[in-house]
């Protein structure tokens, strides 16, 4: 099995911790039936900006329970199995981890057998962490986490899911994912990021467009904002998506953020559902 570079190593390990009626109707798509996932990734779709990343995080919680590091484990080979992930499981140690000389190669040099994992066991606290990836940059983080503190116990089971490569194929890979954790929780959570960029700088005006485009092509009523010099940042509320959460006493499922970075010379647009929960 081949190594990672230690940058490469690093990224992955951080990466668990995102039109106007004109435009409306040149999609063919059929906004009734669609997942929040493909809603979003036809809405951030803008000319000129290019898909960067889509990230979804998924998660439930099992309350008054406290499961072994064998049950857990159970439950994690479950989820690999659905989701068609096999390979060799390398034992790792994040504490120690800018200690592995071994990870000082070709950041690119990504085998998709490779399976990285930490396990955590002890009388009140049992983790097994799994992060895949695979040579296109998209990384599959799977994390098990029961605790029993002060006489109260509870499971968590989170899948995070970033790609930089098929995003088509999120929407079924997701779909597979809730249905695994609707098994062990009654409510399974998801948060969506989609990040894309345009090479260069817009006006004010040509940004503002752009905002527009993607909250009409969504329905969706803006209901804050806040600008500043190279960024803004709007929340806003769309029938056509699912889920929302309640944010200062209004319903919030959307949104939507702008910045442009001189160092790079690009704009960045980023859509979140409910909110952006990745960094911007």
């Amino acid at each position: 099995m081949r190594k990672h570079s230690l940058i490469g190593l690093i990224f992955i390990l951080l990466v668990g911790l995102l039109y106007n009626s004109y435009a409306q109707s040149s999609k063919d798509i059929n906004l009734d039936f669609v997942e929040d996932e493909e809603l979003l990734m036809e809405a951030i779709k803008v000319d000129g900006f290019q898909i960067e990343e889509l990230n979804t995080h998924t998660s439930t919680l099992i309350p008054n329970t406290f499961l072994t590091i064998e049950e857990l484990d159970q439950k994690q080979k479950q989820i690999l199995g659905a989701l068609n992930i096999e390979g060799e499981i390398e034992i790792i140690n994040m504490d120690s981890m800018l200690n592995y000389q071994d990870f000082f190669e070709d950041p690119l040099d990504v085998e998709a057998e490779t399976i990285l994992q930490q396990r955590v066991e002890s009388d009140e606290y049992n983790e097994i962490l799994t992060i895949v990836p695979n040579e296109q940059g998209n990384v599959t983080l799977i994390k098990l986490l029961s605790t029993k503190i002060m006489g109260k116990s509870e499971t968590h089971i989170i899948l995070d899911i970033t790609k930089n490569k098929g995003y088509k194929e999120i929407v079924d890979i997701n779909d597979k994912v809730r249905n695994i954790l609707k098994e062990y929780g009654s409510q399974v959570e998801t948060t969506i990021n989609l990040s894309s960029a345009y090479e260069g700088k817009l006006t004010k005006d040509k940004q503002r467009q752009i905002q527009n485009q993607v909250f009409d092509f969504l329905n969706a009523d803006k209901l804050e904002v806040l600008e500043e010099e190279n960024f803004i940042s709007i929340t806003g509320y769309s029938a056509l998506i699912n889920s929302y959460i309640n944010y200062g006493g209004k319903n919030v499922n959307l949104q939507l953020a702008m910045r442009y970075s001189k160092y790079e010379d690009k704009t960045y647009l980023l859509i979140g559902n409910p909110l952006i929960t990745t960094t911007y």
